[in-house]
């Protein structure tokens, strides 16, 4: 059963979702340590809610967003609203 080209297709299949996901959460990741930087350097060490709080966000899209607004903040109250209404937007 493992060399029939049913189960060949079967695996390539998961081998492929696998790959994509690792990539999305590559790049999730990289945007979220970016959105870290950017407040360290503007505003500086960031607590460990908030940290937690952006690792738990996946799309995409809002962490793009969260970088914009992470990169003009000037407190952490701030980015902490804007956090909070990203939460709630996708929820």
């Amino acid at each position: 059963m493992e060399t029939s080209p049913l189960f060949d297709g079967i695996r390539e299949k998961w081998i492929d979702q696998g790959i994509q996901q690792g990539i999305q959460q590559g790049i999730q990741q990289g945007i979220q340590d970016t959105i870290l930087d950017a407040l360290e350097e503007n505003i500086g060490r960031c607590p460990e809610g908030l940290v937690n709080s952006l690792r738990a966000i996946r799309d995409i899209d809002t962490l793009k967003l969260l970088h914009r607004r992470a990169v003009k903040a000037k407190t952490i109250d701030e980015f902490m609203q804007a956090l909070n209404e990203a939460v709630r937007k996708n929820n």
